[in-house]
């Protein structure tokens, strides 16, 4: 029985997009879904495996000898073309690169928090590596934002360069390294050590993840490298905290702008928004995420310490 040339097209065209999108089913979360060009050389890749395979498979139904070579002739070169491009990256740029790792990283979150790990040892690797990965995610789809609309691309980062020098192992341990600094997750006890009981906001990286920002009209507490940093409030205490909020230290800013018209989204009974947070260091540092905020109500915070 001889088969439709048109139908072998129409199979192989239909496998490659349904495994392009089967590669984004073991992301952690679907706001971490982006085109990704990579993802898409790679799906060509295995099409044209496909095709070269399945038609070497049939071909007694398939009996064009002329057009079966050309098949065969044509899955090599989209192979070797779709190949060069994984490797090579050569039409990937800055937001490609990000769009790309962002559903990478999210696979890490994924596999790390779901994984049946029971040495402590793996444990503390995985928890690190989500804190990381989600981190990253946050600070790349800040980027993708900042470069898309052109207000954030830059020439080079405005950070000194410090020349390397030989300290004592004490101070090697004690200084932070500065490009490195990165708000931390915090948990309801460091929250409340600052803040105390009651209603607070907070930004953080993913709907998943815990704060890294808390705070009220009339201050709020950041992590950075294991240690909790209290901040004053730049706003009036009447004033919506919903509208963003500016906080402050010696050498240290943080801002929260929420995303106008940025549909709400439930977060174990709280609504959070996307918002934008850039953290920024006197000491030379300027640094952005995209994740959430939110405010919780007296009875979303009377309910937490039950």
């Amino acid at each position: 029985m001889q088969m439709s040339y048109w139908r072998f097209a129409a199979m192989i065209a239909t496998s490659t997009v349904v495994m392009f999108g089967l590669m984004y089913l073991t992301t952690y979360a679907i706001d971490h879904v982006f085109w990704s060009e990579t993802r898409a050389w790679m799906a060509l890749l295995m099409g044209a495996t496909m095709a070269a395979i399945m038609l070497g498979f049939m071909l007694s139904m398939y009996t064009r000898r002329a057009l079966n070579i050309a098949i065969f002739a044509g899955s090599v070169v989209v192979f070797a073309l779709a190949l060069w491009l994984v490797r090579s990256q050569s039409t990937v740029n800055d937001v490609d690169y990000m769009k790309a790792m962002i559903p990478h990283h999210s696979i890490a979150v994924m596999t790390s928090e779901r994984a049946q790990i029971t040495d402590p040892r793996v444990r503390k690797l995985a928890d690190e590596i989500i804190a990381a990965q989600r981190r990253e995610i946050a600070e790349m789809k800040y980027l993708v934002a900042q470069i898309e609309s052109g207000a954030g691309e830059v020439e080079a980062l405005d950070e000194a360069a410090a020349a390397p020098r030989v300290v004592p192992a004490h101070e090697a341990m004690t200084q932070a390294e500065i490009a490195k600094t990165d708000l931390a997750e915090l948990d309801q006890a460091e929250i409340e050590k600052v803040l105390g009981r009651g209603p607070h906001c907070s930004f953080r990286y993913s709907r998943a993840a815990g704060p890294v920002a808390a705070f009220t009209p009339a201050g709020g507490v950041i992590k950075l490298h294991g240690r909790l940093v209290e901040l004053d409030s730049a706003i009036d205490p009447k004033q919506d905290l919903a509208n963003g909020v500016v906080l402050t230290a010696d050498g240290v800013r943080l801002r929260i702008d929420p995303h106008a018209g940025a549909p709400a989204k439930a977060l174990s009974g709280l609504t959070v928004h996307e918002a934008d947070a850039v953290l920024t260091l006197a000491a030379g540092l300027d640094v952005g995420y995209r994740g959430y905020y939110g405010c919780a109500s007296r009875a979303d915070a009377a309910s937490s310490t039950r």
